[in-house]
C-alpha cells in the first residue's frame, strides 16, 4: 500500500517504509500532482508551474524522467513495460490514481463532506469525524517546503481554510452537546491567530458565556469588531451585533437546547450558527430528502409496525456509497417520531484505530437524553473494551457486562414508547461492535424496537456476514436501494440548478438514478458548462476507483476490456478479446456482478452499472494501452461481426494509426466491410 502526504513536508510511504521521494522538484511534481485531486495535470501546467513561468529548454524531458524516477519509487515491483498504477500517463498529461484514504489531503476533504448534515446522521456522528479530519494534519502548513511557489500557496490556503472551517464546525457540535470547556480549549487559541473570523469568535463567546464568563464573552467580540474596523475599515455582521446585544441581555437563545427525543434540534443551540443542519424527526426531512422511495419507506415503517406490536426487528438497508441511505433512515425517524418512537443513532467509524464498539457508545450516548435529569445511567455502561480487547486482569468480563447494561437501558427506555436504534455503516463495525448486536438481538425479545443497521454491499466482511448468518432467527427485513427514477431525478436536478431538458437527461442516464451522482454532476455542470456533463466529478472518481481496487485483478482487466468495448458488450467478445482461458473471464464478470459495477440484462450480455463507472475506467487506461485494446477489439469484430457496421467504424476510429507499411485498412474503409449500402 503506498500512502502521500502533503498536509506539512510531502512524503511517501510504501507499506510502513518512508519512500526517498528524491530532490525537490521531483518532490514537487508528486506534490502537484496531490492538488490535482486525482484530475489530469497537463505537461504544460506541470512546467509553467514547476518552473514558475520560466522553464529552461529541456524542461519536458525533465518532466519524464522525474516521473520516471517516481513510479520506480511509487511501484517497485511492477514488471518492465507494463503500464503504472499510481503515477499514471493520461493525455495531455499526468495524474495521480490513489484511493482517497491513501492521501492525507484527499481524506480530511473527503471527511469534511462526510461530516455535513446531509451525511451524519447526528452531531455525535460528525464530531467523530471531523476528529478524524483534523486528525490528518501536522504542525507544519500544507506544502510547507513549497513556500513561495504560486500554485503550493493557492492550494495550502486553501486546505488552511478547509481547516479552519473545520475547527469552528467542530465546535458548533461541541456547543450543540453542551460541552463549552472543550470549545474554549480549542477555540482560544484558534480565534487568536484568525482574528478576522467572526463565527469562530462567537462560538467562542458563546461557550465562555455558558461557562459564566459574561466579561470575556463580551471581550472577545468587541475584539473582532475592533479588529475589522482597523484592518478593514468595516462594521462587523449582523450575526455578530444580534450575539452581542444578547450577551449583554443574558438571553435564554444562549443556554443549551433542552433535550428531547428527536435525533437532532430543528434550530439548534446556537442562534448564530451559518449551518443549519439536518431536519429533525421532529419537523421530517425537507421536501428535497423525500422523493423517490416511497416503497422502501412503506417496508421500513411496515417493519417498526411489527416490531412496536410483536418485539424486536431488524431491518438490513443496503445501498452503494451515495444512494441514500442515512437519508432515508432520517424519513423513517421523521415518519415514527409521530407515533411516539424515539431514535437514537450510532455509526460505524471508517478509522483504524477507533475504539471498540464505537458505535454502541454514540448509541448510549443519545439515549440518555431520554432519561429524565434526576435518574442516573447504569454504571457497567461506562467501561467498554479497551483498543486492545479484554484483557486478562478484568478476565474479559467488560464486553459482556456492557451488552448486559445496555440491554437492561434499552428495556427500561421502551417503557416510555419504541425505539428505533440505527447502526451506520456496519461494513466497517469491528468484532465488539458486531458481538453487541448479537447480544442485544438475543437479550431484547420482544421488547419494541427496531434496529436498522446500513451498509455497502460491496463492501461487507466476513465477520459482517457471520453475524447475519447468526442472527437469522430474528425477524428481519431486507431493503436494498437502488437509483431514483427519472421523474425524483428530474425532481432532484432542478432544485440544483439544472432545468435544460437535454441536460436532465444526459444527467440521469449517466449518474444511474444516485442521488450523490447527479448532484456531483449537476455540480460540475453548474461549476464548469454544459459540456462538463461527459466529465467525472474529482469525488465520484475517487470513490469508483475505491471500489475498482476492492476487485480481484481478473475482475479489473475484463472491467477495462469492457470498456473499451462499450456500456453494453457481449459475453463472447470479452472472451474473444482477452484471447486467454474462459475461467478468469468469467470470474471477473461475476465479481464485478456482484459488486454492483456490472448488471446483466439478458443472459450473455454485461452493461455497465453507471456510465461514470465505465468512464473511470476507459479514461484509466493510459493512450498507448488503450489504443492497443480498440485494434485488439476490432481484429476480433472482422473476424466474429463483419456486419456491425457502427462498432468496426467506431474502433477502428481509436485504434492506432497505421504505419507507412502497416496492414491495417484506413478507418473509412472498416466502415464499409461487409455493407454494400455504405459503399454506394
Amino acid at each position: 500500500m503506498t500512502a502521500i502526504g502533503v498536509l506539512g513536508p510531502v512524503r511517501a510511504v510504501r507499506d510502513g517504509t518512508p519512500v526517498d521521494l528524491g530532490a525537490p522538484r521531483q518532490r514537487a511534481v508528486l506534490a502537484r500532482l496531490v492538488a490535482g485531486g486525482g484530475h489530469v495535470v497537463s505537461v504544460d501546467r506541470l512546467v509553467d508551474d514547476l518552473w514558475a513561468g520560466d522553464p529552461p529548454p529541456r524542461a519536458r524531458a525533465a518532466l519524464q524522467v522525474y516521473v520516471s524516477n517516481l513510479r520506480r519509487v511509487l511501484e517497485p515491483d511492477r514488471r518492465a513495460r507494463t503500464p503504472a498504477r499510481v503515477l499514471v500517463t493520461v493525455a495531455p498529461g499526468y495524474a495521480l490514481r490513489l484511493p482517497t484514504t491513501h492521501v492525507d489531503a484527499w481524506r480530511f476533504e473527503a471527511a469534511l463532506r462526510s461530516a455535513t448534515p446531509d451525511a451524519a446522521p447526528g452531531p455525535i456522528a460528525a464530531l467523530a469525524v471531523l476528529d478524524a479530519a483534523l486528525a490528518c494534519w501536522g504542525a507544519d502548513a500544507p506544502y510547507a517546503e513549497f513556500g513561495g511557489q504560486p500554485w503550493a500557496d493557492r492550494e495550502g490556503e486553501r486546505l488552511a481554510q478547509l481547516r479552519a472551517g473545520a475547527v469552528e464546525q467542530r465546535a458548533g457540535l461541541l456547543l450543540e452537546l453542551d460541552r463549552p470547556h472543550e470549545v474554549v480549549r480549542d477555540l482560544d487559541p484558534h480565534v487568536r491567530e484568525h482574528p478576522l473570523r467572526e463565527r469562530a469568535a462567537m462560538l467562542l463567546a458563546v461557550a465562555l458565556y455558558r461557562l459564566g464568563r459574561q466579561a470575556d464573552a463580551l471581550d472577545v467580540l468587541r475584539a473582532v469588531r475592533a479588529t475589522l474596523a482597523e484592518q478593514l475599515g468595516i462594521d462587523p455582521s449582523r450575526a455578530l451585533r444580534a450575539l452581542e446585544t444578547d450577551l449583554l441581555r443574558q438571553s435564554p437563545r444562549l443556554e443549551p437546547a433542552v433535550p428531547g427525543p428527536p435525533v437532532r434540534s430543528a434550530t439548534g443551540p446556537l442562534p448564530v450558527a451559518a449551518d443549519p443542519g439536518p431536519p429533525s424527526a421532529a419537523t421530517g426531512p425537507g421536501p428535497h430528502q423525500v422523493w423517490g422511495r416511497t416503497a422502501e419507506l412503506t417496508r421500513l415503517r411496515a417493519a417498526a409496525d411489527r416490531a412496536a406490536r410483536s418485539g424486536l426487528g431488524i431491518c438490513w438497508l443496503g445501498a452503494e456509497a451515495g444512494a441514500g441511505k442515512s437519508t432515508l433512515v432520517r424519513q423513517l425517524a421523521g415518519a415514527l417520531a409521530d407515533t411516539g418512537w424515539r431514535t437514537a443513532v450510532g455509526t460505524c467509524p471508517p478509522v483504524a484505530g477507533a475504539p471498540p464498539a464505537w458505535a454502541w457508545r454514540e448509541v448510549v450516548a443519545a439515549t440518555r437524553r431520554f432519561l429524565p435529569p434526576e435518574e442516573p445511567g447504569d454504571r457497567n455502561l461506562c467501561p467498554l473494551p479497551g483498543p486492545d480487547g479484554p484483557d486478562a486482569t478484568r478476565g474479559g468480563h467488560d464486553e459482556f457486562h456492557l451488552c448486559q447494561a445496555l440491554a437492561a437501558h434499552v428495556t427500561r427506555l421502551t417503557g416510555h414508547g419504541p425505539l428505533l436504534l440505527v447502526v451506520e455503516d456496519v461494513h466497517h463495525a469491528d468484532g465488539a461492535t458486531l458481538r453487541v448486536l448479537r447480544h442485544l438481538a438475543a437479550a431484547l425479545t420482544g421488547t419494541p424496537v427496531l434496529v436498522v443497521v446500513t451498509y455497502r454491499p460491496d463492501e461487507v466482511t466476513d465477520d459482517v456476514a457471520a453475524a447475519r448468518a447468526a442472527l437469522a432467527g430474528v425477524p428481519a427485513v431486507e431493503v436494498t436501494l437502488g437509483g431514483l427514477d427519472a421523474e425524483a431525478v428530474t425532481a432532484l436536478l432542478r432544485r440544483h440548478g439544472v432545468h435544460d431538458a437535454a441536460l436532465l437527461r444526459a444527467v440521469r442516464e449517466r449518474s444511474a438514478g444516485n442521488p450523490l451522482f447527479a448532484i456531483e454532476l449537476a455540480g460540475l455542470v453548474a461549476a464548469e458548462g454544459p459540456a462538463a456533463v461527459d466529465g467525472v466529478p474529482a469525488g465520484i472518481g475517487h470513490l469508483l476507483a475505491r471500489r475498482l481496487a476492492r476487485l480481484p485483478a481478473d475482475a479489473r482487466t475484463v472491467l477495462r476490456h469492457a470498456a473499451v468495448c462499450g456500456m453494453e458488450v457481449d459475453v463472447d467478445l470479452l472472451l474473444a478479446v482477452d484471447g486467454g482461458p474462459e475461467e478468469p473471464v468469467l470470474a471477473g464478470l461475476e465479481a464485478a456482478v456482484a459488486a454492483g459495477l456490472l448488471v446483466e440484462p439478458v443472459p450473455g450480455r454485461v452493461r455497465f452499472a453507471h456510465a461514470l463507472m465505465r468512464d473511470v475506467l476507459y479514461h484509466g487506461l493510459p493512450l498507448l494501452r488503450r489504443t492497443r485494446l480498440h485494434a485488439r477489439v476490432l481484429a476480433v469484430l472482422r473476424e466474429q461481426r463483419r456486419d456491425d457496421v457502427a462498432m468496426l467504424g467506431r474502433h477502428a476510429l481509436a485504434a492506432p494509426a497505421p504505419s507507412a507499411g502497416g496492414v491495417r485498412r484506413p478507418a473509412r474503409a472498416e466502415v464499409t466491410v461487409g455493407h454494400p449500402a455504405a459503399s454506394g
